[in-house]
């Protein structure tokens, strides 16, 4: 071994091919040797691209499946509810509750001072008028505490956008779609079919978000994922 190379990882024979492979393919002048007092297999890279080399096999690691990997990808995530839906929802409880309870209660003010001839007034049916004002209550109540979400949500919404946009920055200032493509065809030892293609495709993208932003909704990160597939991969 020439005096300049240095090691960099040892392990089993096939995933030091792969990393080899990728290695290589990200312009790293690798080589593999093998270590008979070890039973296991190294990779060497020149001096100077020592630390080139070991940030690439950071990424490469990574993205090697585990058993918590498979666990949640077995579980499939809730669906992502952002606050621009979350506002529209609360904006039309809001609205709906409210004019409910303007109605029902314009209807008993107007029984009570007889404009409409209907017998539902404190003297001729008192649990009946009482119920019903309890339920007038309880419907501006809900108006109120969604209408108070609305505008949470509406607020929520600007700093949703700017962390949207700073996390699709940070990806395709990080990572482009040869460098995906070329991680899935080292983790495979192929590239596969187009079908499981774009699903490994999905799968590093996400694995990518949820490796830098580990507080991140699965559900957010699977519609942020498909954003980012869209745009590396499907945008002329």
């Amino acid at each position: 071994m020439e005096q300049n190379m240095t090691p960099l990882i040892s392990n089993e024979s096939e995933p030091i091919s792969r990393v080899l492979e990728f290695l290589t393919y990200s312009g790293v002048d690798a080589v593999k040797e093998y270590d008979e007092e070890s039973d296991l297999y190294q990779i060497f890279v020149p001096k100077e691209q020592y630390d080139r080399a070991s940030a690439l096999l950071t990424i490469f690691m990574d993205q090697e499946p585990s058993d918590e990997d498979e666990e949640q990808e077995a579980e499939p995530s809730a669906a992502y509810v952002g606050s621009g839906e979350k506002y529209e929802e609360n904006s039309s409880s809001a609205f709906s509750f409210l004019a409910v309870a303007v109605l029902v209660a314009a209807f008993l003010v107007l029984c009570t001072l007889r404009v409409i001839p209907i017998p539902l007034t404190w003297d001729s049916q008192p649990v009946m008028y009482i119920a019903l004002w309890v339920i007038t209550a309880v419907f501006f109540a809900i108006g109120i505490l969604s209408f108070i979400k609305a505008r949470h949500y509406r607020d929520k919404m600007e700093d949703d956008a700017k962390f949207e946009e700073d996390v699709l920055k940070w990806f395709h200032d990080t990572y482009d779609g040869r460098l995906i493509d070329h991680t899935v065809e080292a983790n495979e030892g192929e590239i596969p079919q187009e079908e499981i293609l774009c699903l490994k495709r999905l799968e590093l993208i996400r694995g990518y978000l949820m490796r830098e932003y580990p507080s991140m909704e699965e559900g957010y990160a699977d519609q942020l994922s498909e954003k980012l597939y869209q745009s590396l991969y499907e945008t002329k």
